[in-house]
């Protein structure tokens, strides 16, 4: 894969190398320069979702910042390689399979990557934010979505947890520190006037919280 001389984080080398390996296990290497990566920091459930547009062909890959600094390197890797696989499902076999059907598992498989559609990251401080003066233990707090917090800081909203019995304010809610910086990663426009297909790897359901 080529590499733009913009790029010097170790994390960005490490995105492309893991591309790069999902592709030659899939016998696709040429896709290699076709395929770009960038941060999106709206993804505050989302890890990763690719998105192929078939004429000409190429790939995108939007990774979260704020997920990827709480992902283990397992799964950075195993994500990294599930985004690529979609874009390998597509080049070979048409945006009209299922995002997750077959053809995206058989790619998933000969990476050696069990083909899992979602992750579990806590994402407590991202997508969910802790009442601080909760009694219960740190892991089981009460917590309010990133919805709710932004109906209280548009309209001045105030909530009552019914578990704890506190009202629950701005004051009262723990943030997590924002990401140390963002790794520079190849950029591809987003202006494309040619179709392109979109699958994300979302955060599972069993993890969720309310």
């Amino acid at each position: 894969m080529k590499h733009n001389s913009s790029i010097s984080h170790p994390s960005a080398l490490q995105i492309h190398e893991w591309i790069d390996f999902a592709l030659d296990r899939n016998e696709v290497n040429y896709l290699s320069s076709m395929i770009r990566v960038r941060w999106n920091k709206r993804f505050v459930r989302r890890f990763a979702d690719a998105g192929y547009i078939v004429n000409p062909p190429r790939g995108i890959i939007r990774v979260s910042p704020l997920i990827w600094e709480r992902a283990s390197e397992t799964e950075r890797r195993e994500t990294i390689i599930h985004e690529a696989c979609h874009i390998v499902a597509f080049h070979l076999h048409g945006t009209e399979i299922k995002p997750h059907g077959v053809e995206w598992r058989q790619a998933m498989e000969n990476c050696e990557v069990k083909p899992d559609r979602c992750h579990n990251i806590p994402l407590i401080g991202i997508n969910h934010f802790h009442v601080r003066e909760c009694p219960k233990a740190k892991s089981e707090r009460c917590s309010i979505s990133r919805r709710r917090l932004g109906d209280m800081r548009q309209n001045g909203t105030l909530l009552h947890c019914l578990t704890c019995g506190l009202r629950v304010d701005l004051e009262s809610l723990e943030f997590s520190s924002a990401p140390r910086s963002d790794p520079p990663l190849k950029n591809i426009s987003s202006n494309a006037k040619s179709k392109s297909l979109w699958v994300s790897r979302d955060v599972s359901s069993r993890s969720a919280l309310t």
